[in-house]
């Protein structure tokens, strides 16, 4: 059954669409430019409204429904749902019971399912564009802008970032931020350097950015870390805030700080084909629930961040260090040289060396950081 949209603003999105009405019935014509209404142009109605034909979105995710991913894949439900009047529809797999983080990539690609929310990390000799540094500094606005900018916004990144994955069949629609990492230690540390000090074991699996640093790295999987934690086998560790509290790794370590950098990620990408086989009315629909989801992470995070704080703090009655601009500089400095050099490592084996350089140039600029290569 058809369902009508009534006034759905579209945002950046410039779409024309013509359909011819035969006299067995037909679609409605339409022709929309960016932030105006999906309106019905034909001459028997002017009610500013389209017919929208029904569809139903296979999408299969690694996020439980009750953590904060699982709120924001609901939160798209919901507004993709309100946008269409019911007409387009979820068929959510939760928890990974359909593809796992290691197999969604493929799937997505194949048509096994039409969308999920790509984590992008184990997939970089695959997406090489996407291995830039996936952190800023600064806040979650400023991570999720970071992201918007190289993947939609600047010309020349996007076009390298968009082509390649249209090569693989696959389109982005949105960016989702993803929180804030820190850092927690057994031993009290005041600064960058006392943490450091106090490290003896700094258990991680990203060698690069905290050798650099000066840590004496543990290759350390996140599932050991509170027992490693708190049978003393390393001092320290570093990683997103969020899971560290889910995992309660307070309890073996009572001093933490944040580490000046945010995450985004997880972005929604659909099936080329399949994305190509629906109505303009459709991906008008879909897209906008899409950005209005990735403006919704902004302070969702922001809120989750808070909470988790407060959270450390009650239960090891101490209070966040605070770095300084100095140590951020630091931290930051050592996360985008390794991070840059561990991608034009993959840019080279995948013959796009020049264009990773093009995206590290600008995520450079953006993260005001003086990239010499």
């Amino acid at each position: 059954m058809k369902k009508r949209i009534i006034s759905l603003i579209t945002t950046g999105v410039i779409i024309t669409s013509a359909a011819m009405l035969s006299a067995c019935g037909g679609k409605t014509t339409q022709s929309t430019t960016a932030d105006t209404s999906v309106s019905d142009n034909s001459a028997d109605d002017t009610s500013g409204s389209t017919t929208l034909d029904p569809v139903t979105i296979k999408f299969s995710s690694t996020f439980q429904e009750s953590e904060t991913g699982g709120k924001i894949l609901q939160y798209f439900i919901d507004t993709v749902s309100k946008l269409s009047e019911d007409a387009v529809t979820v068929d959510m797999s939760w928890g990974a019971t359909l593809f796992t983080s290691a197999d969604e990539l493929d799937a997505v690609m194949d048509g096994s399912v039409n969308m999920i929310a790509l984590g992008h990390m184990p997939h970089l000799n695959t997406l090489t564009y996407l291995s830039f540094p996936a952190f800023a500094p600064g806040s979650t606005t400023i991570a999720l802008n970071y992201f918007q900018t190289l993947i939609f916004d600047d010309p020349d990144t996007s076009a390298l970032i968009q082509s390649e994955a249209e090569a693989l069949g696959i389109k982005y629609l949105n960016v989702i931020a993803g929180g804030t990492n820190a850092f927690c230690s057994n031993n009290k540390f005041t600064d960058l350097d006392s943490l450091i000090a106090g490290s003896s074991a700094f258990g991680n699996m990203d060698a690069a950015v905290f050798e650099k640093l000066g840590f004496q790295v543990t290759s350390l999987l996140p599932p050991d870390t509170y027992d490693a934690l708190n049978r003393g086998l390393v001092d320290s560790t570093q990683m997103a805030l969020s899971p560290m509290v889910a995992m309660s790794w307070y309890e073996p370590s009572k001093y933490w700080a944040l580490d000046g950098t945010y995450t985004a990620g997880n972005f929604f990408t659909v099936n080329l084909d399949w994305w190509e086989s629906l109505s303009d009315a459709q991906r008008i629909v879909i897209e906008q629930a899409a950005k209005e989801t990735q403006k919704y992470t902004n302070t969702l995070y922001d809120d989750a961040i808070r909470t988790d704080i407060t959270t450390v703090e009650e239960k090891t009655g101490e209070k966040f260090v605070t770095f300084s601009d100095g140590d951020i500089s630091r931290i930051w400095a050592a996360t985008f040289e390794a991070k840059a050099s561990s991608a034009m490592e993959l840019a080279e084996t995948a013959g796009k060396t020049e264009g990773m350089i093009k995206i590290l140039e600008k995520a450079a600029e953006l993260t005001n950081y003086e990239w010499e290569h």
